[in-house]
């Protein structure tokens, strides 16, 4: 068993992965979503990436049986690599994005990736019921290399269609706070915006192999030399950039958490503050502003910059706009349920509620509760409809 320039360049690369991929799954910061969605990126890269290079290298050849195993385990996915994608820059940026319900049906079209290993496990039972014979392999193995060729086209098209979402997200996110905040939160937006041209570039250089490896005709001789190392030579280094880029951007943001940490406050600063943040928005209802500023909440409580700044985000665990948006969330599914709101229209509540564009509106209503705000109305509506047919 040898082993090729390239299959060495790939299996350095997969170490990488491996080894990346466990120290931002088990780095320790809040949250720790963000990190746990791209090392499950970087794993998905660097077991194909491993495949590879078995393959190419003899070592199924040498070792019949762990191919065998490989073949009945679906090991390679591609599907999930667009929403962990999207998700990961979601997490990012949105300080209340969870995996909810709705999000994990983005990952049913990992199917896709099982069929072989499903059309593995049918050959086999058939086989052991004697309803297939030994000399129907060849057929079934055909069926398989068919199927391997044209399931990379949805594969592609569902990758770029999730960048594309993730480039959304990042047109449409606006940094907020002041000072050394928004110098993170750019270099959070630099650090994404890389990540996604990367898979652009990827994304790419896949289609320009893709098309004649489905269309042969249109395959040059020297495409079939470099076979797959064309699209896992780009990959390990992505695998590498990916890992090493996001591992750092992960322990710089945990070494700021340690910084704002040591920041500490007295136990009776911080309960005097919280409660005056507190009777800011319930009480006198600050939050229906809709150009209300960290400044103009300073103004109203009489607190300095580094007071709310500190109960804000160590002891409340929220940003400025997180704090602010949740009290406007809450009155929005208040007033959507009180008749005497009735004559207003869904925005018109939100923008009485403070927000200010209707798109911010939907955005954070989403945010906070998982649904649209007329998804959420429909719900209640329905459990109220429920109720009173069983009174």
């Amino acid at each position: 068993m040898t082993i090729s320039p390239f299959a060495l360049l790939l299996l350095l690369g997969t170490l990488q992965g491996f080894i990346l991929a466990s120290l931002l799954w088990f780095t320790r910061s809040s949250p720790q979503l963000p990190n746990r969605l791209l090392a499950v990126l970087i794993g998905l890269f660097a077991i194909a990436s491993l495949n590879m290079v078995a393959l190419e290298g003899g070592f199924y050849e040498a070792y019949p049986r762990i191919r065998f195993v490989m073949d009945l385990l679906p090991v390679i996915m591609a599907m999930p690599i667009g929403p962990l994608t999207w998700f990961y820059v979601r997490s990012m940026l949105e300080p209340g994005f969870r995996l909810g319900r709705n999000e994990r049906w983005h990952f049913l079209p990992v199917l896709l990736d099982w069929v072989p290993a499903l059309i593995c496990w049918t050959f086999l039972i058939g086989l052991a019921t004697h309803v297939f014979v030994r000399s129907d392999l060849k057929g079934w193995g055909d069926i398989i290399d068919q199927y391997d060729m044209y399931v990379d086209i949805p594969r592609w098209l569902s990758i770029s269609v999730y960048v594309l979402l993730a480039r959304n997200v990042l047109i449409r996110y606006q940094p907020a706070g002041r000072g050394p905040e928004v110098v993170q939160q750019r270099l959070k937006l630099a650090w994404l915006r890389q990540f996604l041209t990367g898979l652009q570039i990827f994304q790419v250089v896949w289609l320009l192999f893709l098309i004649p490896y489905v269309l042969p005709g249109l395959r040059p001789d020297w495409m079939g030399e470099m076979n797959w190392y064309l699209i896992y030579v780009p990959m390990a280094v992505l695998i590498y950039w990916f890992g090493l880029k996001g591992y750092l951007h992960a322990r710089l943001s945990a070494l700021t958490e340690r910084k704002k940490a040591t920041t500490t406050l007295p136990a009776e600063t911080v309960d005097k503050a919280a409660g005056l943040l507190k009777k800011a928005m319930e009480v006198d209802q600050l939050y229906t502003d809709p150009d209300l500023t960290l400044e103009k909440l300073m103004h109203h409580t009489h607190l300095d910059q580094k007071t709310v700044s500190h109960v804000l985000n160590q002891h409340l665990d929220k940003s400025f706009n997180a704090f602010v948006n949740g009290y406007r969330i809450e009155a929005v599914k208040q007033r959507l349920l009180d008749s005497a709101s009735s004559h207003l229209t869904i925005t018109g509540i939100g923008f009485e509620c403070g927000f200010n564009s209707q798109a911010t509106f939907q955005r954070a209503f989403k945010q906070f509760t998982g649904v649209s705000p007329s998804a959420y109305l429909a719900q209640q509506t329905s459990v109220s409809v429920k109720k009173s047919a069983q009174v």
